[in-house]
């Protein structure tokens, strides 16, 4: 079933994205065995949420006999920076400066680079991580002015409204775009804008998204039980 999903989307992302767009499963609170089998149909890129089960579940031999490249995509607290960096190459919600500043101290520990993006809370909800919108321009000014050695931005990424409205969901992702684009002219490298999941993704696409992240349309509905 996971392998025949794959394949569905990926058929869809290249008729909407004309093969401009990659596909991030997201594997949280699916087991390792669920991982494998998207493995076995040739999936690479995973997202997981939470850096412990992240850490568990990509350390798992199940998961590690093939090959596999890891995002942390939810919102990751100082004291688990540790566990991330052990399994992931990019951390995908950077909304703090104090955030990053403990990434590149535990990165340089153990000399491993590591890649960021910043997170844009563009639907302006309050239960959501992110930095505003307004804000966004002065946080990229001082992470760039940080001067880290260890961790480098290559993007943005966003979660659309939780609406029903397709139209409320475009202009946030369009507005997500215009500060994609701005970052780019700011500095070098800068080629992941990350937005739409199972729900939103054709729109995501259609908004200028090189990366959406999908999970239920992959593995089916979750049991956070």
């Amino acid at each position: 079933m996971i392998g025949e999903n794959l394949k569905k989307i990926y058929t869809e992302i290249k008729e909407y994205s004309h093969g401009k767009t990659k596909l991030m499963a997201v594997s949280k609170t699916y087991p390792a065995e669920a991982v494998r089998e998207a493995q076995d149909a040739g999936q690479i890129l995973f997202g997981e949420n939470r850096a412990i089960e992240a850490r568990d579940k990509f350390q798992n031999e199940i998961v590690t006999a093939l090959p596999f490249d890891l995002h942390i995509i939810g919102h990751l607290q100082r004291n688990k920076v540790k566990d991330a960096i052990k399994v992931a190459s990019m951390i995908e919600s950077i909304d703090k400066l104090e955030t990053l500043q403990e990434l590149e101290k535990q990165c340089a520990k153990v000399n491993k680079k590591i890649e960021y993006l910043i997170e844009i809370n563009s639907s302006l909800e309050e239960q959501k991580s992110g930095v505003y919108p307004p804000q966004f321009e002065e946080f990229v000014e001082q992470v760039l002015n940080a001067g880290f050695s260890f961790c480098k931005l290559r993007g943005v990424m966003t979660v659309g409204p939780l609406t029903d409205d397709a139209q409320k969901i475009r202009n946030a992702f369009a507005g997500v775009r215009r500060q994609f684009e701005l970052l780019q002219k700011t500095t070098t490298d800068i080629d992941i804008l990350s937005m739409g999941m199972s729900s939103d993704y054709r729109i995501a696409i259609d908004e200028g998204s090189t990366q959406v992240r999908v999970g239920s349309a992959i593995f089916g509905r979750r049991n956070y039980n």
